[in-house]
């Protein structure tokens, strides 16, 4: 069934069974608690909820849009985005209100934009795409490995990239899967992996050769031991639990550095994150080291240091099951994914190997005829468009 039709079907259910839906702005000093108490919610709502689920609800910012059902007039269901893969939704029952969190139905907008540059390579993209966004991208793909500068009339660009949409409104920004820059004939291939970093088709990731902002905090890490996500679910708890931040596992007592250099702000115990230190630096950014055995002698609150500087040492201080370091990033507030800021500050070739090799030939296989199919196009602009509607009606398991 097509997605509009969907789409009316649900606005009549609606109808017939008189729920009214609105859409909402979140105001600038509203707290979670506070907009509770305004639309005659218990608050302990918010008091029973799980830790980690209370973290997430500090992810509302003022301006999110949210909506609120009505039936026969009263409140019925309240959906709250708290990142760009879930929402809170508090339910009106017989027995009171409760709350889970619910990925966001949306629509997936892939896109396809071939150049063939007239003018330059960044006002070719703006022009094709009225915005500055994809020239900035492009140069952070690639990492300024390869020489835009030589780019000439004639040359191509290829673009492949995703966008969510819901309401029929982006809310998120565009995601390059995989692109094509050609320099006199010379390809040179990008494409996105796990990561969240690109590799040309034979693996070997494009990366700076240079000392870059952000550096890895445990110098001697064994492995990287959790990821980063906004929506993990735990199969023993049967729940969606947060991890904001990147896990890297090592022997207890590992030095661990300052990511970039800045000043801490916070030394201390952090509740289940025990042993805590926080370093503002430029920009809005902020990192989080937490779960540390021990601190470096010299490092206190109001203290500078340096990138690379001995901040402390790796523990199990807090809620932990071993010795690691949990490594949190945050953008003026909001926690983000440090694997695209971090990089190693080693100047050699980094290559994948193993089943991530393995999914990368897939990647290479699946956008290859599309490559082709798009190069063979005389037009100098070619602008291509496809949808489709993904966890619109996926049942989730039930949540304990």
């Amino acid at each position: 069934m097509p997605i509009k039709s969907l789409l009316i079907l649900l606005t009549l259910l609606l109808f017939t069974q008189n729920i009214t839906a609105k859409e909402y702005k979140w105001s600038n000093k509203l707290t979670f608690l506070g907009f509770l108490k305004k639309h005659g919610i218990p608050q302990k709502v918010y008091y029973n909820m799980h830790k980690e689920d209370k973290e997430l609800i500090q992810e509302i910012r003022a301006g999110q849009s949210y909506s609120i059902n009505r039936k026969k007039g009263k409140i019925d269901t309240i959906n709250i985005p708290v990142s760009d893969e879930l929402m809170l939704q508090l339910k009106n029952s017989k027995k009171g209100y409760g709350y889970k969190y619910v990925e966001i139905p949306y629509q997936l907008i892939e896109r396809t934009i071939s150049i063939k540059m007239k003018h330059g390579f960044k006002k070719d993209l703006y022009k094709a795409t009225k915005t500055w966004y994809y020239g900035k991208e492009l140069e952070e793909v690639y990492s300024k490995s390869i020489p835009f500068h030589k780019m000439r009339k004639g040359d191509r660009i290829i673009l492949f990239y995703t966008q969510r949409y819901r309401n029929n409104k982006p809310y998120t920004s565009p995601q390059i899967d995989a692109c094509l820059i050609e320099i006199k004939g010379k390809p040179f291939y990008g494409f996105l992996m796990d990561n969240e970093k690109y590799y040309d088709s034979l693996g070997t990731q494009y990366k700076r050769t240079y000392t870059t902002r952000f550096i890895r905090p445990v110098p001697n890490m064994k492995r990287i031991s959790s990821r980063f996500t906004h929506r993990r679910y735990h199969p023993i708890h049967k729940r969606y639990r947060p991890h904001l931040g990147i896990d890297y596992a090592a022997r207890s007592g590992s030095r661990i550095v300052a990511s970039s250099k800045g000043r801490v702000v916070y030394k201390g115990w952090k509740g289940g994150y025990g042993r805590t230190i926080e370093i503002q630096h430029a920009n809005g950014l902020k990192t989080l080291y937490a779960h540390m055995r021990g601190y470096a002698k010299g490092v206190n609150r109001g203290t500078y240091v340096g990138q690379g500087k001995t901040i402390g040492y790796v523990g199990t201080s807090g809620k932990s099951t071993g010795p690691h370091l949990h490594f949190g990033l945050y953008k003026k507030g909001r926690a983000v994914n440090p694997a695209r800021y971090v990089k190693k500050q080693s100047a050699k070739v980094v290559k994948i190997k193993g089943k991530a090799y393995q999914r990368l030939r897939k990647l290479v296989r699946h956008y290859r005829p599309q490559f082709q199919e798009t190069k063979a196009r005389k037009s100098s602009i070619i602008k291509k468009e496809s949808s489709k509607c993904l966890n619109c009606f996926k049942k989730l398991p039930p949540r304990k």
